[in-house]
């Protein structure tokens, strides 16, 4: 017969007393009830728990062990409703975000930042993936929020925009626009492009040439290159030039020079999570995302 919540309690107060009639003051009950119970419980597990002495009572060595055991169990009996809610309206549990490495240097490290500080309960684990693979992850279930750029719509998922951004002009140090302080695109028709690869980041890429197109030309396309961080590094190298969001200024590319557009194209970042997903942990993320702006504070 298992023991009871109420058993293990009267235990423990015999034993942090010594002694049966202090332990049955501090329980508000009379001694004959709460010697009887400790009686069961020695007759239920086969061994005593207690030595009986003329002063009062000892633990023997198996009341020892159960002391320790019983605090163990009452305290987590006692967290146990608190955790429960706690989770219940996300306080507590798992989320797992997906992001591309774009938002690595603007709205990840920021979102990160303000959700532990309001939920340090909460085990937030943070994976970059491309772009291509982020949509799968969230559609397997793998990741319960993507952040990154907007994708073709699906079923059952929702999106919230976080940042809208330019793009820049990356060039080498010694190109000739480098120094510059305003480009348009149109300077830009007789360039070699580096750019993402439409299958992986479709986003991306469909911005450069369509803003091109509407400048009045077809650019000239020379790497494809997965990584914005790697796109720029190529550059670097003089490899081509590219167009890249604003915020890959910040990876600090040694041999790598910025310069605004004029009429640059704009990049949206986007969190997506499937509306059927029942982690409570999704809403309150959600919500430091408007709390904090989801820009980079």
């Amino acid at each position: 017969m298992a023991l009871t919540l109420t058993q293990l309690r009267y235990f423990c107060v015999v034993a942090e007393t010594g002694h049966f009639g202090r332990a049955a003051r501090r329980l508000h009950m009379s001694q004959p009830p709460l010697s009887r119970q400790i009686a069961l419980m020695e007759a239920d597990l086969g061994v005593a728990l207690f030595d009986r002495g003329s002063k009062g009572v000892t633990l023997t060595v198996a009341g020892r062990q159960l002391k320790i055991d019983a605090e163990e169990i009452l305290r987590l009996a006692g967290l146990a409703p608190k955790n429960a809610r706690a989770v219940g309206a996300g306080g507590a549990g798992r989320l797992e975000i997906g992001f591309t490495m774009c938002a690595a240097y603007n709205v990840v490290p920021g979102l990160a930042r303000h959700y532990r500080a309001a939920f340090p309960q909460v085990a937030l684990r943070l994976r970059e993936l491309m772009p291509s693979a982020l949509d799968e992850a969230l559609h397997q279930g793998e990741i319960d929020i993507a952040i990154s750029f907007p994708a073709e719509a699906m079923v059952d998922v929702s999106s919230k925009l976080l940042l809208r951004e330019p793009m820049v002009l990356a060039v080498p140090l010694d190109h000739r626009l480098a120094g510059a302080r305003s480009v348009r695109l149109e300077n830009l028709a007789d360039e070699t492009f580096i750019i993402a690869p439409r299958d992986t980041a479709r986003t991306l890429h469909d911005a450069v040439l369509e803003r091109c197109r509407e400048a009045g030309f077809t650019p000239k396309l020379g790497f494809e290159v997965y990584l914005q961080q790697t796109i720029v590094a190529f550059v670097a190298e003089g490899l081509g030039i590219a167009l890249v969001p604003q915020s890959m200024r910040k990876a600090q590319v040694q041999g790598a020079a910025f310069v605004t557009l004029a009429t640059p194209p704009m990049i949206d970042l986007v969190a997506t999570w499937r509306s059927s997903n029942p982690n409570p942990c999704v809403p309150p993320f959600l919500s430091v995302c408007d709390t904090s702006g989801g820009g980079e504070g």
